[in-house]
Formats: structure tokens, sequence, C-alpha cells
């Protein structure tokens, strides 16, 4: 009955990370520039809405760390450029042209800002560092409660994996978990993803998790409800695979 339940919830409701392969980019700003950083974006957004018109990426989303994990160099946003494979990715790295990007930015932003506040807002130190994460979707549960928009909250965690049987536990343990929660109305979406790449400023996480309007009570997210012993062994084995860290955040911005 769960798995007629959960194939009738597909088909009548959309993904959020719909695509295998995402970059999300965990931004530490420059003291006093939350507001240039938000001018930033704005600037950025059509052109991300061209990209993604003319079929050369799935989705722009910049979201704003409510709670971050206690570490130097804290991230303020992360944003995701969201792609439907590696292939698309890849083509689209090889494709990239800073000069033609920047005239279609400046097109684009006509009569919404100034040239020479474009130039300057791109121009400008803004970013103090930016960890950047390749990860590709593999697993995600169907999402329920409509598109993302602007206000939406996300719980993330971001792990490292200490063993090898970290992703068994994540797909037979935790998820089942989160699935529960799902159905009953707690959570729009569960999403497991691996990092296959990396920048130089990352940390060392090998796999990030993200649940979507997360309103789960902590104490009602078990395995085994009607068996607190072993429920208790199983999930503590399960942690004990990797380190974790966790983020909330809400959404910012969203490509149309």
């Amino acid at each position: 009955m769960k798995k007629i339940i959960i194939c009738i919830i597909s088909l009548t409701f959309s993904n959020f990370l719909a695509s295998q392969v995402a970059v999300a980019d965990f931004v530490h700003l420059e003291k006093g520039v939350e507001n240039d950083y938000n001018t930033l974006e704005k600037i950025w957004m059509p052109f991300h809405n061209s990209e993604i018109k003319e079929g050369k990426k799935m989705r722009w989303a910049v979201w704003k760390i409510d709670k971050g994990p206690e570490m130097e160099k804290a991230p303020d946003y992360v944003v995701f450029n969201i792609f439907k494979d590696e292939n698309q990715l890849k083509d689209y790295m090889n494709n990239w042209d800073g000069d033609s990007s920047m005239k279609k930015i400046e097109a684009l932003n006509r009569g919404r800002f100034s040239r020479s506040l474009v130039k300057n807002t791109m121009n400008k130190k803004i970013k103090n560092e930016v960890r950047s994460y390749t990860i590709k979707i593999l697993h995600q549960t169907v999402m329920t409660g409509g598109e993302p928009k602007v206000g939406d909250k996300i719980s993330m965690g971001a792990m490292r994996q200490k063993n090898k049987d970290y992703e068994n536990f994540e797909m037979n343990v935790f998820l089942p978990m989160w699935e529960k929660q799902l159905l009953n109305g707690k959570i729009s979406q569960w999403s497991f993803a691996k990092v296959i790449d990396k920048n130089e400023a990352a940390n060392d996480i090998s796999h990030m998790t993200f649940i979507f309007r997360n309103n789960a009570n902590p104490q009602d997210v078990s395995f085994m409800p009607n068996n607190e012993w072993l429920n208790n062994i199983i999930v503590d084995k399960g942690l004990e695979t990797r380190d974790f860290w966790s983020s909330e955040a809400t959404l910012v911005y969203i490509s149309n």
C-alpha cells in the first residue's frame, strides 16, 4: 500500500532536485557586503533564466543560511546550479566564456540596473571564500507541496563517510525513516547525494542530504517505532558510519 501511495504522489508533484547533478557553492561573504551580495545575485538572475530557457541547465537557486555549523568561514549562502546529468554539466563548463557571459549580463540588465552599478558590483570583492561541491543524486523521494518558492525552508546535512556501510545505512535505515515523515505530511522531499568533485577550498565531505520543507518532530523520526531498544541499536550503528554537520536555510532566489 505504501508503495502505491508513493507512486500516486510521484505522478502529481515535481522534484526540487529532479536532475542527477548539481553544483553547490557554499559562499562565505566579506564583512558588511550582504546588500551588495543580494544585488549581485539579482544581476545574475536574468542570465541564469536565459541559460535555462536555452536548455543549457535546468535550475538555479540561492538559499540563505539561517543556522550553520560552527566552523571557520561558515557559509552565509549556498547557490545551486542544477543540470540534468554529468554530460550537460561538462558541456556547460567546456563552453563557458566569461567575456561573452558578461556582455549577456549587461544586455539583460538594461533598464533594471545602471551599467556602472552592474560593472562595479561584478568587480567588487564580495565573496571571501566559496566551497564548491559537484554532487550526484543517489536517491530522492517524490516531492509534495508544489513547486519551490521564495521563503521555503530546507534542512541540509553534510557527511563524511567513515566506513563502507554508510550508504547502505542511509538507504536502508534513514531513508525509510524520512519516507514515513513524507507520507505523514511532515516533509516535502528527502534527497541523498554523493560528492563527485570539489574545489580546493571545499571541506572533506563525501555526501549530502536535503530535507525540503522539514516540519518533522525529531522525536517522531524513528526506524522501528514499536521496538525502541532495537531501533536505537540500529540507528546508533548507522550514525557511527559517518560524521555529520547540519544547516538550515531559506530560499531567497530561484529561476523562473
